[in-house]
């Protein structure tokens, strides 16, 4: 049986970069989640409250949900809510921590400028990680959506859905 954890280092360890759209495939779980995004925003970001997990059901296990807390020393993200899938991908539940905790320095700047970004501007950016084997130098290509939610009254949001570009992989995650 396949193991993420045995086979491949976590996604929290590797930057991001910044992709286009475009160059997801039309079933990849951050382009479904986009087109449900997309209907929820009509004219600005979307409330959280609109989110309806039941409507989004299959791409849940992708899902890694972080809420913007401010700080003494500025802002943070805390990861309050993540997939079994998601989970894979970064080695474990880290449900429960900040962004900070659980990546590197450069790792945490690029994914910070990506959370900063899609709050800033309202609409979601999309990114790419490569991912590197323990046990041999092949590479796998990790992509994500990140989406903003406004939460009336309260911390924005960031929805991050990552998933590997390779259907085969996403089968068995």
């Amino acid at each position: 049986m396949f193991d993420w954890k045995e086979e491949y280092h976590s996604i929290c360890n590797a930057p991001v970069e910044l992709i286009d759209v475009s160059s997801l495939d039309s079933d990849h779980p951050a382009i479904q989640f986009n087109k449900y995004w997309r209907s929820l925003a009509v004219s600005q970001t979307p409330d959280r409250k609109a989110f309806k997990p039941q409507d989004v059901a299959a791409l849940l296990r992708w899902v890694m949900m972080f809420r913007q807390v401010k700080e003494t020393a500025g802002k943070a993200y805390f990861l309050y809510l993540q997939g079994d899938s998601a989970s894979e991908l970064t080695g474990g539940l880290l449900q429960g921590q900040f962004l900070q905790d659980f990546t590197s320095d450069e790792c945490f700047a690029s994914r910070f400028a990506i959370f900063e970004k899609v709050l800033s501007e309202g609409v979601p950016s999309f990114a790419t990680i490569s991912v590197g084997a323990k046990k041999s130098e092949f590479v796998v290509d990790i992509s994500l959506g990140a989406f903003p939610f406004v939460c009336d009254g309260g911390e924005p949001e960031v929805v991050m859905v990552p998933s590997p570009n390779s259907l085969e992989l996403r089968r068995y995650l």
